[in-house]
């Protein structure tokens, strides 16, 4: 039987180098084919991370003998001669300061095994032993990861181990100077939220308000598959997003973005970045079943080298969506009206995509390895979010669930019954298995209602059922500087000089020749200055405006006619005049009393 060890090291942290050795044994001689994965699962993009590769050679383990190692295309390599035992070591850049990579300096390292760890074709199911190995002496760090340990140092360096290839790389690791553990317990299984990085959070709040909020998603299963789990949290200036594990998740969280207890004790509530932070954290954590267990069949099969394109993404993403704002309202650290809001900021968001004309949910999910992760000037107008209109059609598909089995079905159920035929055995799920699940467990004919909303353009009815949940739903033209030149211009510029980011489909600028990268110099031969919505009112709908712009070193003037109305906003309220029972349809929705705001 083959093993594979793997030997880490954090070589030259100044230099951001980090070596990574894997000692191969085989059952009998064979001249094995490595590869190096091209993604990282829950990212769906080729990320070619050979690219950071700066050496590769290879031993025979029994002699200490050169073995040539010869590439066969950007990510595999393949020994020139047979062997049973050989040593192959890779040296690595290490600076992705992403949730996706690998990272090292002077403070700090973080590993994702994907970005690093060579696989052993034919070999990937052999148990896996990893000696994590400290840095050079002068620095004082510790280490965390949930690898298993086997034995490890007082700062947890040492020797761990997987029970495959597959579970090796689902199993990041960070260490440092800077490293809080905040542990807290979700239905007896310890948790921790691990910071990284300097800060000054309230960590008390935060363990208590992270409970509240995993408990309540593990609530939607009823079941924690977990023995342990955590957030590896990197505190930056300004970095935002997160990556799922099958029992932790990586995060970027700005500092400021953190609980603090002297403004919590100034104004009474949560400050909207924390809830922001704690909206990153529920939908990552749901991932620990809806995507980490409950696995689409075209990830699960997937060797990484190349695309695993699937049609039903947003049942992953889209839903996991809809249930992280959704955990935050069932956990109690945001109200009914917060919850509101934040679904009007998100039909808000979509509304203004003219994407959304343009690409179907099932589209968007097949082509995010094309578009959703390579934005670009022209993105508003061909892409829609698989996140964000696939939360809209989940909560759509949740409400018209409990309302036509008045409320013996709801998406709970289905996610539930998903875990049980799916998730808990690990077994791949089928393309559009969401949508045939949904249908069995309700009892409804659902064949047209995803036809229609996953293979055409038409909006998710996200807004169809509120009235019978007792909530208005409103929109009108937004008030601030944005929204007013991106409708009554139709484009959206760059932070600073007035310079064009894009230009929207079907807009005054767009018709008018105006170009993303163009720059605004005047309106009727008067400077645009800072206030441009302000030069705008002074125009009625339809106005002939005379533009001058530089398009790199031309100045070039060009004709608009300007539109009457800014771009829109959704708003969302309880509806006091609602009848009793649709409260109470909110209430068993939300999780909440009736009468709770």
């Amino acid at each position: 039987m083959s093993t594979l060890n793997y030997i880490v090291t954090p070589v030259d942290p100044a230099a951001h180098r980090l070596r990574v050795t894997l000692q191969l044994s085989m059952a009998a001689a064979e001249a094995p084919t490595l590869h190096l994965p091209t993604w990282i699962p829950g990212s769906y993009l080729i990320r070619d991370f050979a690219r950071h590769l700066l050496a590769i050679e290879a031993v025979d383990a029994a002699d200490g003998r050169p073995i040539a190692v010869v590439a066969l295309d950007r990510s595999s390599w393949q020994l020139a001669e047979a062997v049973e035992r050989v040593c192959v070591t890779c040296e690595f850049y290490a600076r992705d300061a992403s949730v996706r990579a690998a990272y090292l300096d002077d403070m700090r390292g973080f590993i994702n095994f994907s970005s690093l760890a060579l696989r052993p074709a034919g070999h990937e199911h052999a148990p896996v032993k990893v000696h994590l190995a400290r840095p050079p002496a002068r620095y004082d760090w510790s280490l965390v990861t949930t690898l298993q340990p086997a034995e490890v140092d007082e700062r947890r360096f040492g020797h761990y181990q997987a029970a495959n290839y597959w579970d090796l790389i689902d199993q990041p690791v960070a260490m440092g100077e800077a490293i809080e553990t905040v542990p807290y317990r979700v239905r007896g299984v310890a948790h921790a939220f691990v910071l990284l990085g300097a800060h000054d959070a309230d960590t008390r709040q935060l363990a208590i308000d992270l409970a509240a909020v995993c408990n309540a998603q593990a609530d939607v299963f009823d079941e924690l598959p977990a023995e342990r789990y955590l957030f590896l949290a990197q505190v930056t200036d300004a970095g935002f997003g997160g990556l799922e594990h099958r029992d932790s998740s990586v995060l970027q969280v700005p500092r400021n973005a953190l609980p603090s207890a002297a403004r919590v004790a100034s104004t009474g509530k949560r400050d909207p970045a924390y809830e922001n932070l704690l909206g990153l954290a529920s939908h990552e954590y749901f991932h620990l079943w809806n995507v980490k267990r409950i696995r689409p069949a075209a990830v699960a099969g997937s060797d990484l080298t190349g695309e695993a394109y699937f049609r039903d993404l947003w049942a992953y993403e889209g839903v996991t969506s809809y249930y992280d704002d959704l955990g935050l309202v069932r956990a109690g650290v945001i109200n009914e009206q917060g919850y509101l809001d934040r679904l009007a900021k998100l039909a808000t968001r979509i509304e203004r995509t003219p994407g959304r004309h343009r690409q179907s949910l099932a589209q968007s999910s097949f082509d995010a390895w094309l578009k959703f992760y390579r934005p670009d000037e022209n993105t508003p107008n061909a892409v829609v979010s698989y996140y964000g209109k696939g939360a809209q059609l989940a909560l759509g598909l949740d409400l018209k669930i409990r309302l036509e089995t008045e409320g013996r079905v709801s998406l709970d159920t289905v996610m539930q019954a998903a875990w049980q035929r799916y998730g808990r055995d690990d077994r791949p799920v089928p393309e559009n298995a969401l949508a045939s699940l949904a249908a069995e467990v309700s009892g409804l004919d659902l064949v047209d209602f995803f036809d229609f909303h996953l293979q055409t353009t038409a909006d998710a009815p996200w807004a169809d059922y509120l009235g019978d949940f007792g909530i208005r739903a409103l929109a009108e033209p937004a008030t601030d500087d944005a929204s007013i030149v991106r409708g009554r211009m139709g484009l959206i510029l760059s932070e600073g000089p007035a310079r064009i980011m894009h230009v929207l489909d079907n807009g005054p600028a767009q018709a008018a020749g105006i170009s993303p990268g163009d720059r605004l110099i005047a309106f009727d031969g008067i400077e645009v200055g800072r206030e441009l919505a302000r030069q705008l009112a002074r125009y009625p709908a339809g106005a002939a405006l005379r533009v001058h712009l530089f398009r790199g070193d031309q100045l070039l003037v060009r004709e608009m006619a300007l539109a009457g109305d800014a771009a829109p906003e959704w708003h969302l309220s309880i509806d006091k005049t609602a009848d009793e029972a649709a409260h109470a349809r909110r209430a068993a929705w939300l999780h909440r009393e009736p009468g709770d705001s």
